[in-house]
């Protein structure tokens, strides 16, 4: 799994902190953004894995960025991540093609678990 490329995109320093630094310990290369745009630039450019994306962000809605991420033709597995623990917002990006919904906060097991899960098998990418 290693040199495998992950996106972390969350308005949250701390969150994009401590991802960064327990992905970088995994020996994934990380990446980091704070905005949609800034997220969306980054995804197009690098072409990550795996992304973690936050449902709220200051410049849009996650749900929407998932639903433009599967349009395009390269796909990568997102794991949408929001402190609002809502059935219905977990189901929405189930359905929009999430491969993952993580509660913030998040315990670091189950971080490990989604990772590892995700990252396994990365060949219908």
């Amino acid at each position: 799994m290693m040199n495998k490329l992950i996106l972390v995109i969350d308005d949250e320093a701390e969150i994009r902190s401590l991802l960064s630094r327990f992905l970088g310990r995994k020996g994934f290369s990380v990446l980091v953004a704070g905005t949609l745009k800034e997220g969306r630039k980054l995804y197009n450019d690098s072409k990550p894995e795996l992304v973690f994306l936050d449902v709220n962000l200051p410049d849009g809605n996650g749900l929407n960025e998932l639903k433009h991420i599967n349009s395009s033709k390269f796909h990568s597995k997102i794991i949408m991540m929001s402190a609002f623990d809502h059935n219905e917002v977990k189901m929405e990006a189930i359905q929009y093609g999430a491969s993952d919904f993580l509660s913030k906060p998040f315990n670091i097991a189950r971080l490990d678990q989604v990772v590892q899960t995700q990252l396994t098998n990365t060949s219908n990418i």
